[in-house]
């Protein structure tokens, strides 16, 4: 790529984006980095030291770390006021001594989440003072707040990211990408698919998406998502007891919401008994509702986590995003049932799932 071609490439992004030398000074900057520091003109800030835009960061030694993402920095603009901003550091295809810093505003996603902190405090103070018979209301106004805010941070990080693929994709096709730079292409779209995963998924735990109604045999759905199990179980050594009712309602669901909200359950009792144990699914009737237990041996959990483990955001899990509870409430809350829990530490934990029963076509089953 041409260095006119570059620089037009660079200002029409929309993040910022500045390219050091390896003395350490600003080579270059685009249009949204003089914006966003509050510069006029690309000379007031070309061959200032990187440390005087940016705090408590050196560059030295930088390059033999790189690439770095994700780096959280703290800009300074032209009258010193902090700016945080989220950037990736790579090297530069044309110079190959400079640092390319791609920065992006951190602020307004920090306020949301910052928003989105005050009402979980706000709506677990509210939570106290109700009785514990009204614990679908809570959830619900938690879901309904996750709603808007997860609108909010789908529209400030989809738009600026369909961008950054667009470019990508320019990219490839216009072969302006010599072969040693593909790996950081690479890196790149991963990262956008992964980004754009969590924002649907943060999306589908607040608001679930239309069902598709059919009547359905649960307990056929039950023994599928049992199958695409069986490797894990079959590895940990875990034993499966189906207790399943020989009378079986068809129940009218959205069986690819439904199997995502089992397998979800049955995964987490699976991951709870990392050295075996037993898995029971048992099904039963009880009035106008059709319910499924799902329980395992494992782990259990602590009885202070039990009242938040439906939360969006909540996870025991090292590397959990904590949406995955929260789907699987949506999604039984959408079919008109109800999800609860018990525990013991050690001893392990039980599932139920009632669901309504609007259509009933019972017949004599075999029970395996």
């Amino acid at each position: 790529m041409g260095a006119d071609h570059e620089k037009d490439f660079l200002d029409n992004m929309v993040d910022s984006v500045i390219a050091i030398d390896k003395e350490g000074k600003i080579r270059e900057v685009n249009q949204a980095t003089l914006k966003l520091l509050g510069y006029k003109r690309t000379e007031e800030i070309i061959t200032l030291p990187f440390e005087k835009i940016c705090k408590d960061f050196s560059t030295a030694g930088l390059k033999d770390k790189l690439p770095l993402a994700e780096q959280e920095l703290i800009y300074l603009d032209k009258g010193g006021k902090e700016i945080p901003v989220s950037v990736n550091i790579t090297t530069r295809i044309s110079y190959p001594d400079d640092i390319i810093l791609m920065g992006r505003d951190t602020s307004k996603i920090k306020d949301l989440i910052s928003d989105l902190t005050q009402s979980q405090k706000e709506l677990k103070a509210s939570y106290e003072q109700l009785q514990a018979g009204k614990d679908d209301l809570v959830r619900s106004e938690k879901l309904a707040y996750t709603g808007r805010i997860a609108a909010s941070i789908a529209h400030e990080i989809r738009n600026p990211l369909t961008n950054v693929s667009m470019s990508v994709q320019q990219l490839k096709k216009g072969n302006k990408i010599k072969p040693e730079g593909f790996k950081h292409t690479e890196i790149v779209e991963r990262n956008i698919e992964r980004i754009n995963y969590l924002i649907t998924e943060l999306l589908n735990c607040a608001r679930p998406a239309r069902l598709n109604l059919q009547p359905y045999d649960i307990h056929k759905v039950l023994k599928d998502v049992l199958e695409s199990a069986k490797t894990k179980i079959n590895l940990q050594g875990i034993k499966v007891t189906k207790d399943f009712i020989s009378k079986l309602p068809v129940l009218k669901i959205d069986k690819e919401q439904i199997e995502r909200a089992f397998l979800n359950l049955i995964t987490n009792a699976i991951e709870a008994m990392p050295l075996g144990g037993n898995l029971t699914i048992a099904t039963e009737f009880n009035g106008n509702f059709f319910l499924v237990k799902i329980q395992d041996t494992g782990k259990g959990i602590p009885e202070k986590d039990i009242i938040k483990i439906f939360d969006p955001f909540f996870s025991t899990k090292h590397q959990g995003v904590g949406l995955g509870l929260s789907i699987c409430y949506g999604i039984i809350v959408s079919h008109g049932g109800t999800i609860e829990v018990e525990s013991k530490s050690k001893k392990g934990s039980s599932f139920t799932i009632s669901l309504p029963i609007e259509q009933r076509l019972t017949r004599t089953e075999r029970v395996k």
